[in-house]
């Protein structure tokens, strides 16, 4: 049975492992050639170096290029000014000399001839930003050079040097454009050849594709991450349908905004939909395959030590709320970088905030990490009979929260809701822990001139006589003391171990009243307290219980 789960589990692993790659953008790096040089045509005397002579910047991204100006000029010194533009209106350009306080101005001194001096030279840094919705393609960066005298006087010259700039976009068409289903060229004339044509046969074939996926995806992975019997598979594998029909509509719309070379900002707006259902069907199996692996792991465990199965299957409730808590983090923290929020900025407002929070809410917080530790160190659990602090209840475990922990009294006529933070505060005594077997009294009270070794004897044989007390000797055979003179009696103390708790004041109340009838056979007095009433020297004793007796002297 186990060695197909554990087939299964590696299968919904690779499922999810799927998912989150799919949900990843494709990231673009910097190309980079051979270096151009030369003279800087319309610049006297000041030539250039770039080290790449073509630039690739991603949408929504940003790169840097560099163009080492040299000042050949062996009596002058020049004084530069660089910018840089783009001929693409989403993608900026600018341009700034090294230095602790970058400028777009320098001024390059003259050339030594033998010198091995670097002054007359500096390089210029040139930062290409991309717009989101920068559209893909080839573009020429420009980088403008103008050149004064040293005593920025005169007429200054201008020059340019042009740079292959090229933008790269998961957003735009690319070379799916007029292509059926994104890859298969439309080599049709007339109307057929038309891309909107193009785009309705890819939508339906898409539709077509997506659905044959979900018919065969959708039972695998209820399979994985349920059980055949589990009552929810019904209604797990018609939630994880209707999740599918949304997000294969929002697939094929992306595609098809793709073959039709829409704009970028449609093309965004459907792919960050699409993703947020994509992350909730993820969610969603990931939960389920969590708590499959979880009841895996304590069912295995729970099968080696089935004597503390029970203390394993406490443990549950608590994975369950760590999972819970992991798995909505995560998927809020991609969702918002999916929609472009700073994550990480709000995570470090986030730890002010949870400070302020703390401090108000400090008693919410702490019968929430009570609850942590209740559950992971199990002082009780449900069924258990507990006795919290210095109250005599006795509380019948009902069910065990987070927050806090549901008490049933003794006679099942309350439910008391006690926060965690108390009963871990507090001393547990746990009647029933290991087991049900429960250790009792009885006290007697006999006049004085009872046999106490009589006494002593008759109560150890009537407690032996009930069945319900244990006297194998497994636990102790029920024994007796003399605990107390009193004054008008002996208490004597009788201990014993009852087989169950849940019945052990029954059998006390059965015991008390086989002590009353054997002490009444053998001539043993239970001592009680009697009134006697004096009335004119005479003395009465108290009236009988029907109220019959003699009368003091002188009534009527």
């Amino acid at each position: 049975m186990f060695r197909s789960r554990n087939k299964l589990l590696i299968a919904a692993a690779a499922v999810l492992a799927m998912l989150a790659v799919a949900i990843v953008p494709v990231q673009y790096s910097d190309d980079s050639s051979a270096a151009i040089n030369g003279d800087l045509d319309g610049v006297t005397d000041i030539a250039y170096i770039c080290e790449q002579d073509s630039i690739t910047v991603s949408a929504n991204g940003t790169t840097q290029a560099s163009l080492l100006l040299i000042n050949n000029n062996t009596t002058d010194a020049h004084y530069i000014s660089v910018s840089a533009s783009t001929d693409n209106s989403k993608v900026s350009a600018s341009a700034h000399f090294s230095g602790s306080n970058p400028e777009n101005t320098k001024t390059l001194s003259a050339k030594v001839s033998g010198s091995t001096s670097t002054a007359n030279s500096d390089t210029a840094y040139i930062e290409i930003s991309a717009d989101r919705y920068a559209h893909q393609g080839d573009y020429t960066l420009t980088v403008f050079i103008t050149s004064y005298d040293s005593t920025g006087s005169g007429t200054p010259e201008t020059g340019s040097v042009s740079i292959d700039l090229k933008v790269t976009s998961d957003l735009s068409s690319g070379n799916k454009y007029n292509k059926f289903l994104g890859f298969i060229e439309n080599d049709f004339s007339g109307i057929m050849g038309e891309v909107w044509f193009t785009a309705i046969v890819s939508f339906f074939g898409l539709l077509a594709i997506g659905y044959v996926i979900m018919l065969i995806a959708v039972p695998v992975c209820v399979r994985i991450v349920m059980k055949k019997d589990d009552p929810d598979r019904e209604y797990m594998k018609k939630t994880l349908y209707d999740l599918c029909h949304v997000i294969i509509i929002l697939w094929a719309i992306g595609q098809v905004l793709r073959i039709a070379g829409t704009d970028e900002e449609y093309i965004d707006i459907v792919n960050r939909v699409f993703y947020v259902c994509y992350l909730i069907v993820g969610a969603i199996v990931g939960w389920r395959l969590y708590k499959l692996v979880v009841d895996v792991i304590i069912t295995r465990i729970g099968n080696k030590d089935d004597r503390h199965r029970k203390d394993y299957d406490s443990l549950r409730p608590l994975f369950m709320y760590i999972g819970e808590i992991a798995i909505a983090t995560v998927v809020t923290i991609v969702a918002l970088s999916m929609f472009g929020v700073d994550v990480a900025a709000i995570i470090t407002s986030a730890g002010l905030i949870s400070l302020g929070i703390s401090m108000g809410a400090k008693d919410v917080l702490s019968q929430f990490f009570s609850g942590l530790v209740i559950l992971a160190t199990r002082p009780f659990q449900k069924g258990d009979l507990i006795q919290v602090g210095t109250d005599t209840t006795v509380y019948r475990v009902r069910e065990v929260n987070i927050m806090n922990t549901q008490l049933e009294n003794w006679d099942n006529t309350d439910i008391n809701i006690m926060p965690n933070s108390t009963l871990e505060t507090s001393r547990i005594k746990n009647i029933t822990r290991e087991t049900t077997v429960y250790k009792c009294y009885i006290s007697m009270s006999v006049s004085y001139d009872s046999d106490l070794n009589k006494v002593r004897q008759i109560m150890q044989d009537v407690a032996s006589a009930n069945p319900h007390v244990i006297t194998d000797g497994s636990y102790g055979r029920p024994y007796t003391r003399v605990e107390e003179f009193e004054d008008s009696n002996i208490q004597v103390k009788m201990g014993m171990y009852v087989d169950d708790f849940n019945t052990s004041y029954t059998v006390r109340g059965q015991i008390r009243q086989a002590l009353y009838a054997a002490f009444k056979e053998n001539g043993i007095d239970i001592d009680y307290t009697r009134i006697v009433v004096e009335d004119g020297g005479k003395a009465f004793p108290n009236e009988g219980a029907d109220g019959s007796g003699p009368s003091p002297a002188g009534s009527a």
